[in-house]
């Protein structure tokens, strides 16, 4: 009797679990149908008109917190879909502020719960910040127009990522490696910009070095929840001790000399 209550027992473990694994699809699936309804919803209800759609790309290079709520009650009238390229070229050329980070965050967020392709070119276009080339309008450029705008771009990478607009921490490796490149050595003025950058991603991306939260229970629990690997985290550890040394044996050498 104990064994065959124990089958029994064992064949009940097994049904529940599958049903638990058939409810987990089926809700899975249902996502999927909301989300695609969703999508199709705003294609057909819309305003896709050229004339309205180009005011609101326009609009989108020049987010700033003050119309904020103005442009994003606009992004709900409005189907950008054939215009997903031009809206991510302006966010990317928007001459944000500190204070319209948040601003730009809250519409790149509507916009990608909209249109599932346009986090991929949105972060290629904002990369281009950091990784321009050697065209003759980036030597031309103001520097400290340069710097501003290289700093307020990685405060909105980092708060894309954080709000999972964005779900690839490689990209701050490549960033990283760029701004602890021996090379820039060479320039004083770059040096002195990538070290401010490299501080304000230390104060704001504390988790990608592994370092505590300020005792905020709660941000250990989100920290948690991001895809930054062990790996990661000592890749960029290492990467600001090792530029830290450099930069400290550049400056000595350099007093040392005068």
């Amino acid at each position: 009797m104990k064994r065959g209550g124990g089958r029994s027992g064992d064949r009940g473990g097994r049904s529940g679990g599958s049903d638990r694994g058939g409810k987990s699809k089926v809700y899975h699936i249902d996502v999927v149908v909301v989300l695609t309804n969703y999508r199709q919803h705003f294609s057909l209800t819309l305003d896709s008109s050229i004339k309205r759609n180009t005011a609101v790309i326009k609009k989108l290079k020049q987010i700033n917190e003050e119309q904020r709520d103005s442009l994003m009650d606009e992004l709900g009238n409005v189907n950008l879909s054939k215009f997903v390229t031009e809206a991510v070229t302006a966010i990317s050329e928007a001459k944000l502020r500190s204070s319209d980070i948040q601003a730009a965050v809250q519409i790149c967020s509507l916009l990608h719960q909209r249109f599932k392709d346009l986090s991929p070119s949105l972060v290629q276009c904002l990369l281009k910040i950091f990784f321009p080339g050697k065209s003759s309008d980036d030597l031309e450029a103001d520097k400290n127009l340069r710097a501003m705008k290289k700093r307020n771009t990685l405060k909105l990478l980092l708060e894309l990522y954080f709000v999972r607009v964005i779900d690839d921490c490689s990209i701050f490796v490549n960033i990283i490696k760029d701004l602890t490149s021996m090379e820039h050595f060479k320039d004083r003025e770059a040096t002195q910009t990538n070290l401010s950058l490299l501080a304000s991603f230390a104060r704001q991306g504390r988790t990608f070095l592994g370092l505590p939260l300020s005792g905020q229970q709660v941000l250990d629990e989100f920290s948690k929840d991001l895809n930054i690997t062990a790996d990661q985290k000592k890749f960029f550890r290492k990467a600001f001790h090792s530029h830290h040394d450099s930069a400290a044996e550049l400056l000595l050498s350099e007093h040392a000399i005068h």
